[in-house]
């Protein structure tokens, strides 16, 4: 009698389970400082569901983005890697950091400059030039904001034994941080009103992301000033990220999601194929609008390939009306087409 009574409570337990697992949503893992949670949306029916794109889940498993500053596509070989040992430390140490983080050069400039030993030379660099300009950089550590000033082989290492401690920070501020102060000159981005994006222009490793990211990046800079919307909004070239065949490659932060256009300018298998300047607009409205725009979306910062995969999954097809944005008036209005969206909130308040 008892035996039975157990076994008919294991079977009402497993019909509960079966009921209820698929409604249970699945937490994507992101950053704990970063205010774009990931809101999903109701399962989509059949019918309205897209096949899996091929971009989702390419964004490797990393946690920083540490971007070396004040950098040109014109100084970059194909590997940017050895152009200095300060480089070389700080991508060899980066690797080996928990959830790993990923080095790139960039022409991003948080700081004014007094110094002409940090100008971007107009011709490109030999390696005896180069060795000499990165023997000391600034380098900017995304999503956390921070910019280390002038770091030199010791200061590297500083900076990595900083950001080897678990316990990410839960503000932009370092005074609501639970890492321990930086002991390198250093100082912190305003991120809660402005954005960065970052477009892969690195023509030396692959041809589509010089032509296809540069055309991209111009078009993007084009576009910020002509919706006037240079005070909260930046545009700037990095180094390889990796996935050229995604080209033109995109990174946005603070919320750290990654877009691949798909070489649409060349008939790439792109499931919303984009005309001139579409890609632009489209990746400025999501930015302005704090959005994800999902045809393109390849992932994000502090997401696994799974959760990249299920975050995908759950919100493509769910598309808002351009009523739905909450306007702001210091903002020019959405294009006259709106992306895949899930919403959060806008910039420049």
């Amino acid at each position: 009698m008892v035996r039975l009574q157990a076994h008919l409570y294991t079977c009402k337990l497993q019909c509960i389970i079966r009921w209820w697992a698929p409604l249970l949503p699945t937490t994507a893992t992101r950053p704990l400082h970063v205010s774009c949670k990931i809101e999903y949306t109701a399962k989509k029916d059949s019918d309205s569901s897209r096949q899996l794109d091929k971009r989702v889940g390419s964004v490797p498993a990393h946690r920083h983005h540490i971007v070396v500053c004040n950098s040109t596509p014109k100084e970059w070989p194909s590997r940017v890697e050895g152009m200095s040992e300060t480089i070389t430390a700080l991508a060899r140490g980066a690797i080996r950091l928990p959830g790993r983080a990923m080095v790139t050069l960039s022409d991003f400039a948080p700081l004014h400059k007094s110094t002409c030993a940090c100008a971007v030379p107009s011709n490109p660099l030999n390696s005896h030039g180069a060795a000499d300009k990165y023997r000391r950089v600034d380098v900017a550590v995304f999503p956390l904001g921070l910019v280390a000033k002038q770091l030199d082989l010791d200061g590297v290492e500083k900076l990595l034994g900083w950001l080897s401690h678990d316990v990410l920070p839960t503000s932009w501020s370092p005074e609501h941080s639970k890492l321990p102060r930086p002991t390198f000159e250093h100082t912190w981005l305003e991120l809660s009103k402005n954005r960065h994006i970052f477009v892969c222009t690195h023509g030396t490793r692959d041809y589509l992301c010089g032509h296809h990211g540069g055309k991209l990046l111009d078009d993007l800079r084009a576009l910020i000033i002509k919706r006037g919307l240079q005070k909260h909004v930046a545009a700037w070239s990095t180094s390889h990220i990796g996935g050229h065949k995604y080209a033109a490659n995109v990174i946005v932060y603070p919320c750290g999601d990654w877009y691949g256009t798909w070489c649409d300018k060349c008939g790439g298998n792109s499931a919303t194929p984009a005309g001139p300047e579409t890609d632009a607009a489209a990746i400025l409205d999501a930015v302005v609008h704090n959005i994800t725009w999902w045809d393109a979306w390849r992932g994000a910062i502090s997401m696994s390939k799974k959760d990249q995969i299920a975050a995908w999954t759950r919100n493509v097809g769910h598309v808002n009306s351009t009523d739905n944005v909450n306007e702001d008036e210091s903002v020019d209005t959405v294009a006259s087409w709106t992306p895949a969206i899930r919403k959060r909130s806008t910039v420049g308040k």
